[in-house]
């Protein structure tokens, strides 16, 4: 059964366990969708038309799906470090997987950070239209897509620290930098509200 077909008691009892499935990365996306659909709330209490709802869906979709996908994004790491390291040959094929295992363990956090800095960039571009009387609303919002950012934040740095390409290293920080400047922005826009 997929994580995101749990009943919302399951969900969290199975967060309590040691297994360590729903992680982190997990509970950061979840949050990520929790935030579009507050966002989405607020903006119907001031009856606004059906196609401003769409972009918040697409980013709770993507959220939806993360709450799976991160939990099975480590698992390419886990299968390259179980490969045979008896040859040089052996040696280099393992550490090549080990390598793109990471990737995938970067990109999926990295999918999870750019949806929520897209439903604060949302949300700030439609702050005039969100009712005023659900103010609480509008910052639960925001701080439940900026849970979201941080946690995915969270997971993609520990994952980039093993990358052992400098570059694609340094290329990943600099995306992350330029995302966690946009989020400063658009939380700032919303805590201003």
């Amino acid at each position: 059964m997929k994580l995101k077909d749990y009943t919302l008691e399951k969900y969290i009892e199975k967060a309590e366990d040691k297994s360590s499935v729903p992680g982190g990365g997990s509970i950061s996306a979840l949050c990520g969708a929790l935030s579009a659909s507050l966002a989405m709330m607020v903006l119907k209490l001031s009856d606004q038309d059906e196609e401003i709802y769409a972009p918040f869906r697409e980013c709770s979709n993507v959220l939806v799906e993360n709450i799976d996908a991160d939990s099975a994004s480590f698992d390419g790491v886990l299968r390259a470090f179980r490969m045979p390291k008896e040859t040089r040959e052996e040696i280099a094929i393992r550490s090549r997987a080990i390598q793109e295992g990471y990737i995938e363990a970067i990109d999926v956090p990295l999918k999870t950070m750019r949806a929520a800095e897209e439903i604060l960039s949302l949300m700030t571009r439609r702050l005039d239209l969100m009712a005023k009387d659900a103010f609480s609303d509008v910052q639960i919002a925001g701080d439940l897509a900026m849970t979201a950012f941080r946690g995915a934040k969270s997971t993609a740095h520990i994952n980039i620290a093993a990358l052992k390409d400098e570059g694609q290293k340094a290329a990943y920080l600099e995306a992350l930098e330029v995302l966690e400047s946009r989020v400063d922005e658009h939380i700032n826009a919303i805590r201003a509200y």
